[in-house]
């Protein structure tokens, strides 16, 4: 099994540094930013993937709470816990309101914070449900009607992508760079054959799903 991928967004090098080794002693990828303009070039990467973002609530005097629907929009399979040193009821809802799973205030224990980490990364919800389709990311399966259907890897990570937010459009680009994980190639057809492919197996499997395009705009999904 892979190891979970941790980003840590904190000011503090110190602190940085402790979280760091923390987290990588416990068997976590670690990756760090410790600016606001380098977490936002983070989320601007087509190529990113990470099981939880520990956030600092202030990053060099601005605040981070403004990024928390961001970074649950750009990162929608990663759980984000708020580290403050503003421990109030009202700023714990304000930070959950927005999209947190979990806060934690400054002072903290390592070991009560590695172990929060541990129930976020247990709390994740592997399936993703859109009138009869599921999709279990954890198998990489797909059932429709409760059926199993066949996909492939691309396949797979191609619907997901779609499932999880209807509705919005994708262009081909952010699909070839989020699926396949390279640099734009804005001439292969790769987007479009695998679409083609997934429309014939959810229409053979009589989804309620429907894959929809508009020429130089994009791809979605509707029920």
């Amino acid at each position: 099994m892979a190891a979970p991928r941790i980003l840590i967004v904190e000011d503090e090098t110190k602190l940085v540094e402790h979280l760091a080794n923390l987290f990588r002693d416990d068997g976590f990828s670690v990756f760090t930013c410790t600016t606001y303009k380098e977490l936002e070039a983070m989320l601007s990467l087509p190529a990113k993937r990470f099981d939880v973002v520990v956030l600092d609530r202030l990053l060099q005097g601005r605040d981070s709470v403004e990024l928390v629907p961001r970074i649950s929009d750009e990162l929608p399979e990663s759980k984000i816990l708020v580290l403050s040193a503003l421990n109030t009821a009202t700023e714990k809802a304000t930070l959950l309101n927005l999209g947190a799973e979990d806060y934690v205030a400054k002072p903290f224990d390592s070991a009560e914070l590695l172990a929060r980490v541990h129930v976020l990364l247990r709390r994740s919800r592997p399936e993703v449900r859109l009138g009869n389709v599921m999709l279990d990311s954890e198998s990489r399966s797909m059932q429709v009607n409760g059926v199993d259907v066949p996909l492939t890897n691309k396949e797979f990570l191609l619907l997901r992508t779609l499932l999880k937010t209807p509705g919005k459009v994708y262009n081909k680009i952010f699909l070839y760079e989020k699926v396949w994980e390279m640099s734009s190639a804005v001439d292969s057809n790769v987007v479009e054959s695998t679409v083609n492919k997934l429309r014939h197996r959810l229409e053979e499997a009589n989804s309620t799903v429907q894959i929809k395009n508009s020429r130089n705009v994009g791809y979605w999904v509707e029920e």
